[in-house]
């Protein structure tokens, strides 16, 4: 791991300069903080693992449109001042992040590949104190591939700050590898979302000697707070980068999304999210002795039999269909929830099988019935593909009243099958 700690602090320097807006340079403290072109399709909500009691951060989409020469997102090399380094892979993907789920920001440097290093950066008008980006939420979240090298999937993506401190420019890189995300993990984690809280005491690396600290050691970022206080002072833009690994046959794979810095969380996403429907046959009651079958006629089918009981058995077959559009994203290990909603509901009364199987329901404090099913082996929902799950509810008597059905797409995120948000709904009967 030693062999990579140096290259973490290396970012864009005279390019970066070259390339920002002259109001950084010269404008008062922490004025406006998005650049010209900015996207706005932007809307008020609390920021992912905000702190409480700190105000509700902005989130601001950006969509592969707005990351590229014309910003208000750069990659490495979109300066005209760029020395011509092979780049690696820096773009908006479909991969679902694990907060929005409509895709995420891609970086990544091959496995024997000229290219070391991968960024998208986004600079401010105007330099903001390191002691106002301490005071708001700072975070971001992370997904390092499995495929990546082992000495490097600790390491994975990491936040950095350009920052002008005591009138020199610097670059602060936080250290996923010194830290403990929100979910309480250390070290290399793979093939799962990580939330990274980096205010605070998490450590930052600084490229260069600034105040008391010498070139490439770590420290909080408080202790930046009150080295870097000259006026002017302070960071000048947010970046995600892969870093130059310093070994030409290591390999990093990573995702990256939700940014959040100075009262703005980077929502990276490439277009429209799933939709969900559900399809119901309602197969109709029957009379029965209670020890199996919805009749036992010459017909086949859900009509009454010659064994005469006191129980009424209904059956609803159906099919929940979620779709990802072309420009969709891509959620990764899918599942789906159902959710039985009615008067009288108890898991006695109702039994549902799903993909062909019975399943487990738990009952909710609102007298909902809830049965997650996860298929297996793990099946991804693509950009233009489906997903379906074949289901049967049967009542094992009377209803009390409408009962609702409601499917969830849950994907993977910062845990297993994690709700995303798109649902269908429907009644049966």
């Amino acid at each position: 791991m030693s062999r990579l700690r140096a290259p973490l602090g290396v970012s864009v320097t005279a390019a970066v300069l070259a390339a920002l807006p002259a109001t950084v340079l010269t404008a008062p403290a922490h004025a406006a903080t998005t650049g010209p072109g900015a996207s706005t399709a932007a809307s008020a909500a609390p920021a992912a693992g905000a702190p409480g009691g700190r105000a509700a951060a902005v989130v601001q989409r950006v969509t592969p449109g707005e990351l590229g020469p014309a910003g208000p997102w750069l990659r490495l090399g979109d300066s005209s001042d760029y020395d011509g380094r092979p780049l690696g892979v820096q773009e908006i993907a479909p991969f679902a992040d694990p907060v929005h789920f409509n895709g995420s920001l891609h970086l990544a440097v091959a496995r024997d590949d000229a290219a070391q290093q991968a960024q998208a950066a986004h600079y401010f008008t105007a330099a903001v104190p390191l002691s106002v980006i301490d005071a708001s939420p700072l975070s971001y979240d992370l997904y390092v591939k499995s495929s990546s090298s082992d000495e490097a999937e600790a390491v994975g993506a990491n936040l950095q700050l350009p920052v002008l401190c005591q009138g020199l420019f610097a670059t602060l890189s936080f250290q996923p590898q010194l830290a403990t995300d929100a979910q309480g993990r250390t070290g290399a984690v793979t093939d799962a979302w990580r939330h990274f809280d980096t205010g605070g005491s998490a450590m930052w690396r600084t490229s260069r000697a600034v105040g008391p600290f010498a070139a490439q050691s770590d420290h909080p970022l408080s202790d930046y707070v009150s080295a870097c206080d000259a006026p002017g002072d302070g960071a000048i833009g947010v970046i995600a980068n892969v870093g130059r690994l310093g070994d030409p046959g290591a390999a990093l794979d990573t995702y990256v999304d939700n940014i959040t810095v100075d009262g703005t969380v980077y929502d990276f996403a490439t277009g429209r999210t799933a939709q969900g429907r559900i399809s119901v046959q309602s197969g109709g009651s029957g009379t029965g002795d209670g020890t199996g079958g919805y009749g036992s006629g010459s017909g086949g089918g859900y009509g009454s039999g010659d064994d005469q009981g006191e129980d009424t058995c209904v059956e609803d077959d159906g099919v929940v269909t979620f779709t990802s559009p072309a420009d969709g994203p891509d959620y990764r290990a899918v599942g789906t929830r159902l959710v039985l909603s009615g008067p009288g509901l108890t898991p006695e009364s109702v039994t549902v099988t799903a993909n062909g199987a019975p399943v487990t329901l738990t009952e909710g404090p609102d007298g909902t019935l809830t049965a997650v099913v996860a298929p297996d082996p793990e099946v991804d929902l693509a950009p233009g593909g489906t997903f379906s799950t074949p289901f049967t509810v049967t009542f094992d008597g009377p209803r009390h009243g409408p009962v609702t059905l409601t499917a969830e797409l849950l994907a993977q995120g910062y845990e297993p099958l994690q709700p995303t948000g798109v649902t269908a709904r429907t009644e049966l009967g």
